[in-house]
């Protein structure tokens, strides 16, 4: 080929090699601008496409529903990529639901702590000092957790305030700047106070345009100066992700220069799944949380020399795809054909008994996932018995997803994307139901094992996904602690 560099092309599905079932050989999408199939044979793949978005049922709904914290083009397919290869996932039922302005979903951490701003309940409480509430998590989930008064546990104590009606929870954003005012001028003079401020004010919307400029927008369409009001701040829905505040990912082996390392940590290629070739970056990382954009940039770095190693190392690997090139295509464009098949049976082609649009698909799958593994409107609760229901719908989703219809190329793309989130979504249901305790309260609650548990389950939870029978093989991995 004459490039390297292949835009607008949505990845589907990871190719096993023909002649080692335990590899893979290819990656197989289409073009979302153009009727092309694209097949990339690989000695070696590199996975960084990202978590798992609007799985759940946003708070943001109708024609706000793309306002999500997280990215909504991560819809899962890294996760979905990986599994469908046969790599082992951990810590799939690990979730970040991360408490922001509300309905903007503006970063709060630049008042936090470059403003000193406070959060509070509308009386004024603050909510993370309750002592009621704190003694009842202290007996749940032990004071080594709660007293470190970790982001799980603050989003805990905040909605045991809006359960108890004192909300809206507020950010007191305008006591923030009164305080920086006076501490400005008793420092600089009136004068140097005033130019002091006007910079740091700058800076504050210039951070809000830069990362979340629906927030400013949102602001200026409420009417609110975030300097002279307050503004509401709630947990959001739950996403699936393993850099930011999360650790969901794929079970990946580290670097093996770190003493006391022990062997299930490190056993290959650094960054390299249970795939043989098969490296991983970024979101689908699993237990390596907290890295953001700029150790996912370092861990794609990792990767990208790790995997060079590998394939200088197999010298003599010529991949060789399994499937043809046409099996391939028909699959990719089922949706099309559905589609094209039905498209005159009714007046409306959104509405059809022989097909399901993905937008349609996708609000079910977000309907499931809300009301069963602990979204919203359960106030983040879940059990066994809420899962097991929740999965048995899902399987006859994925069903359904035979049926997904597509119009074009854009629908196209949708309708893969929501198969990505199916995936995703199972796994970290089954995770959830596998671990049988509550380890991340604030983010999710078993009912009916509503306590943190590290003599059975501070662990890794694991599993594989068998794409041919649909089934996942759950297990647990030691946690060994390095650092202390």
């Amino acid at each position: 080929v004459d490039q390297n560099l292949f835009e607008r092309v949505f990845i589907v599905r990871l190719l096993k090699d023909a002649n080692d079932p335990k590899r893979v050989a290819a990656a197989a999408g289409f073009s979302v601008r153009e009727n092309k199939i694209y097949i990339f044979k690989a000695k070696a793949m590199i996975n960084a496409s990202g978590g798992a978005v609007n799985c759940f049922r946003p708070r943001s709904s109708k024609e706000g529903q793309g306002r999500a914290w997280y990215p909504v083009w991560n819809a899962g397919s890294g996760y979905a990529l990986g599994m469908q290869a046969g790599a082992e996932l951990t810590l799939m039922e690990n979730r970040f639901v991360p408490a922001r302005f509300k309905d903007g979903y503006g970063p709060v951490g630049a008042w936090f702590l470059f403003f000193k701003a406070k959060a509070t309940n509308s009386l004024g409480e603050d909510y993370c000092a309750n002592e009621e509430y704190l003694a009842d998590a202290r007996k749940k989930y032990g004071e080594k957790y709660v007293g470190k008064m970790g982001t799980a546990i603050r989003n805990h104590l905040m909605m045991k305030d809006m359960k108890a009606g004192k909300g809206p929870i507020i950010m007191r954003t305008d006591q923030a700047m009164d305080v920086i005012n006076k501490t400005f001028v008793e420092k600089l003079g009136e004068k140097e106070a005033k130019k002091k401020i006007k910079h740091l004010e700058a800076e504050a919307w210039e951070d809000f345009l830069d990362m979340c400029i629906g927030q400013a927008g949102l602001w200026a369409a409420k009417d609110i100066d975030p300097s002279k009001s307050p503004s509401e701040i709630m947990p959001t829905e739950p996403y699936i992700l393993g850099s930011h505040a999360g650790c969901a990912g794929f079970w990946c082996s580290g670097p093996g220069d770190i003493p006391g390392t022990p062997d299930h940590y490190s056993w290959g290629y650094n960054r390299m799944s249970t795939v043989p070739g098969l490296f991983m970056a970024g979101d689908v990382v699993g237990a390596s949380g907290h890295k953001f954009s700029s150790g996912s940039h370092a861990e794609g770095r990792i990767a990208g020399k790790a995997a060079i190693a590998f394939i200088l190392d197999n010298p003599d690997y010529k991949p060789a795809a399994r499937r043809t090139a046409d099996e391939i295509a028909a699959e990719l464009y089922l949706p099309y054909e559905v589609f094209e098949k039905s498209k005159t049976y009714t007046t409306d082609p959104d509405v059809n008994p022989n097909y399901i649009k993905p937008g349609m698909l996708q609000a079910r799958l977000q309907k499931i996932a809300d009301e069963y593994f602990g979204g919203i409107s359960t106030w983040y609760m879940t059990s066994k018995t809420m899962l097991d229901e929740g999965l048995r719908q899902l399987v006859v989703l994925k069903e359904d997803s035979a049926k997904l219809g597509a119009a074009n190329l854009h629908e196209l793309m949708r309708c893969w994307e929501n198969y990505h989130r199916i995936l995703s979504l199972e796994a970290h249901a089954r995770h959830i139901l596998y671990r049988e305790e509550s380890r991340y309260p604030g983010y999710y609650y078993r009912g009916d094992h509503d306590f943190i548990d590290d003599d059975n389950w501070k662990v890794f939870t694991c599993s594989t996904y068998d794409m041919k029978t649909g089934e996942f093989t759950m297990s647990k991995r030691d946690f060994v602690e390095i650092v202390k």
